[in-house]
């Protein structure tokens, strides 16, 4: 978890009184499943039907939105809270959010498909098949970069992650982003260990995917994305593009105080730049579990999934990861799946294979992950009790 700052007595007071004096909103969709246990009755719902609420008004987060899979299937999505504060909109399943690092894991699925449709291969050079950037010459071997040890953050590249823009902004290109014009500090993405010798995670990796993508398919990511994966998958209110119908049902993005404030826009799309619904994501869930071909609709081969939530060694303290999955253990808890946070947004998504269950938090303020922890808190006491 992120260690944070307590804010001061006297806002955390005024926030408080604010957020208690508004009547909450929740609203529920279940799910066609007749070996799930109706949500009015299910313990975990229940539990976050109060639950959620009062972690909103304590961590100055207006809306979280969940959704619950038991399984292999979405058993029911629970909204709470308010998309927007000012005009008490409420978070409903087709609520768009930005999922930050999650980013991550959803890009992976694209980046698999160029592999199965033989543009890539995984174990290739990545930088000797770029044409319009290259990476620095340094101590270490770049030929050793490869798709696959930038999925599993196992390439020895730079960059943890990234800021994006105000909305409205000009954005950099790819390449102004590789050569450290988006950071703040100027940092390239370049090597900063051998390839294959260490976990060490890296949103720049992802960018250079990114722009492998762009070259071996002549399209932008985000209409790659679109067309290949989101619209096959039936997943119509994901993108990795801020469209107007996007904006339209987006969730308003609240700073560590609560005070509204722009969404933020990603040149690095893939590590960042995802826009979601709960609905949308947890079916995305869904199908990492169940690894349907009928319902993967060809766009990735069940074996690949299946090999995409398998680690790659090297692993550390630090981290595990297969591809674009990532191994956590939080509560002592073996899961994978990926969290992701930027301004304003705080997002969780994890699943237990074993069990076929999974659990997706989607929230709209900076502190959203004092919101999602004790929710999955809860999700791990019910997995544990079921096994």
């Amino acid at each position: 978890m992120i260690n944070k700052t307590p804010l001061g007595k006297t806002l955390f007071g005024i926030l408080l009184i604010v957020f208690s004096e508004m009547s909450f909103s929740c609203s529920t969709i279940k799910t066609a499943n007749s070996n799930t246990i109706s949500e009015k009755t299910d313990p975990l719902y229940l539990e976050i039907e109060k639950l959620g609420p009062e972690l909103t008004v304590k961590n100055k987060v207006p809306g979280v939105a969940v959704a619950v899979i038991k399984e292999g299937k979405i058993a029911w999505i629970q909204s709470i809270g308010y998309s927007d504060l000012e005009s008490k909109k409420p978070v409903t399943s087709e609520t768009i959010f930005n999922v930050g690092s999650v980013s991550k894991l959803v890009s992976s699925w694209g980046f698999m498909q160029l592999a199965e449709k033989g543009l890539v291969n995984p174990d290739d050079s990545v930088d000797q098949s770029l044409t319009k950037w290259h990476l620095p010459q340094s101590e270490f071997d770049n030929s050793k970069v490869t798709l696959r040890r930038i999925l599993s953050h196992t390439a020895g590249l730079s960059v943890h992650g990234y800021g994006g823009s105000d909305q409205g902004l000009p954005l950099l290109n790819l390449e102004e982003s590789l050569n450290g014009k988006t950071k703040r500090n100027g940092e390239t993405v370049h090597l900063i260990s051998e390839p294959g010798t260490k976990w060490d995670y890296s949103g720049g990796g992802y960018t250079l995917a990114q722009l492998l993508l762009e070259e071996k398919t002549k399209q932008s990511f985000a209409d790659y994305m679109k067309q290949n994966i989101f619209l096959p998958l039936g997943m119509k209110h994901t993108s990795y593009e801020w469209t107007a119908e996007m904006m339209a049902n987006s969730a308003t993005a609240y700073d560590e105080q609560g005070k509204p404030i722009k969404n933020r826009v990603f040149t690095e799309k893939a590590a960042a730049g995802l826009q979601t619904t709960i609905a949308d994501l947890a079916h995305f869930a869904e199908l990492s579990i169940t690894r349907n071909s009928r319902k993967l609709n060809k766009v990735l081969k069940p074996e690949t999934i299946r090999l995409m939530e398998t680690p790659v060694l090297p692993s550390s303290s630090e981290g595990e990861s297969g591809l674009g999955y990532r191994f956590m253990n939080y509560e002592g808890f073996r899961t994978i799946g990926h969290t992701g946070e930027n301004v304003g947004w705080s997002a969780a998504l994890f699943i237990d294979l074993p069990s076929k269950s999974s659990i997706i938090i989607l929230t709209n303020g900076s502190n959203g992950d004092r919101v999602w922890f004790p929710i999955y808190q809860s999700w791990l006491k019910t997995v544990k009790t079921e096994k």
